[in-house]
């Protein structure tokens, strides 16, 4: 089927054509960073007037998103969609995988590749990236523990992978991920928690240093909640001090809005964890420390809005929620490393 003259010349303004061989083209976005195509309804004109078969394969798949780990495809939804993010975020049961033949109608195109093999010198570079995601995301989803803590004993975790593998010592990997998941199980790490510190002050301007670059980017949607996270916490403007007692409020109203509700934050990190390939990753090929602390970053960040969120409207909105962390991944996870770079 095709267009005719009217319609196609309506498109083409839309779009930029920047190669015939192959068709490569993007869309031109609006001044307020919106998909021209969309409608007053912010549905697609496209699909609405003519149909899915009329979409470009990116449209056709999204917020489908496809990798390819060690020559396996695999499978997820991007959080830059709202209803995504809905479907993900507050899923209250402990999120699983599936195994599953993958039909598609056509081509499938990876947005991504990752070669464990960039990482290790090992033989079984496969099996050991397998036991590292496994062991993350089981301490991940280990609910005795507050979310907080679990991503401790990973970084602790991740650390001694990284001295491992640094000293070419790749083959012990796997007994030490078994040796820290007996631990994890067995309570071993209880002790080191309790006495473990939270210097809410120091993170909180470092993450208000991140967020001003990002307003600086430009972001309506995020700059909305990021103002609104600013008031609701009674953060000052940039280059004053924290107000007294922030860190023990801050803790206050997490508990308040969240104590109930860590699975929210807990589905991102785990969705992170599986998209991202993590402790691998797709950005810091040389460096699992700097994939760790990209994750604990988006967490202190994704934590940091939502908490100030709910305290601005005096309330936890379900739908404010999924676009308040729809508006972030748009920032940081649609497009892999382009808003945050780990030194």
């Amino acid at each position: 089927m095709s267009l005719d003259e009217d319609v196609r010349n309506e498109y083409r303004k839309k779009i930029t054509i920047a190669s015939m061989e192959p068709f490569l083209a993007a869309i031109n976005m609006r001044a307020d960073k919106k998909c021209q195509f969309l409608d007053d309804n912010r549905l697609c004109d496209i699909q609405a007037r003519f149909g899915h078969e009329y979409l470009c394969y990116t449209c056709m798949v999204y917020p489908r998103s496809f990798s390819n780990i060690n020559g396996e495809i695999e499978v997820f939804l991007e959080l830059s969609c709202e209803a995504a993010a809905r479907l993900v975020l507050f899923e209250q049961n402990i999120m699983r995988f599936e195994n599953t033949l993958l039909e598609s109608p056509n081509p499938i195109h990876c947005n991504h590749a990752m070669d464990a093999e960039k990482y290790t010198s090992a033989k079984n570079a496969s099996d050991i990236f397998w036991k590292l995601r496994t062991f993350s995301i089981v301490i991940a989803q280990g609910r005795k523990y507050r979310l907080q803590q679990r991503l401790l004993i990973i970084g602790i975790f991740i650390k001694q992978i990284d001295m491992l593998i640094s000293s070419g010592q790749d083959e012990k990997v796997a007994n030490m991920a078994d040796k820290f998941l007996e631990r994890f199980n067995t309570g071993f790490y209880d002790a080191l928690i309790e006495q473990s510190l939270s210097a809410v002050d120091l993170e909180i301007n470092f993450i208000l240093g991140i967020l001003k670059d990002l307003e600086a980017k430009g972001n309506a949607s995020l700059n909305k909640y990021i103002s609104q996270a600013r008031e609701g916490l009674c953060i000052p403007s940039a280059g004053s001090e924290l107000p007294d007692g922030f860190g023990d409020n801050y803790q206050r109203y997490f508990d308040t809005y969240f104590a109930d509700k860590e699975h929210i934050l807990e589905n991102y990190i785990v969705n992170h964890i599986f998209s991202d390939g993590f402790p691998f990753n797709y950005l810091y090929v040389n460096s699992i420390i700097k994939n760790y602390k990209e994750l604990l970053i988006k967490y202190n960040l994704v934590k940091f809005l939502l908490v100030g969120v709910c305290r601005y409207h005096m309330k936890f909105d379900k739908s404010k929620a999924a676009e308040c962390v729809s508006s972030f991944s748009r920032s940081f996870d649609h497009h892999r490393g382009g808003a945050l770079i780990i030194n």
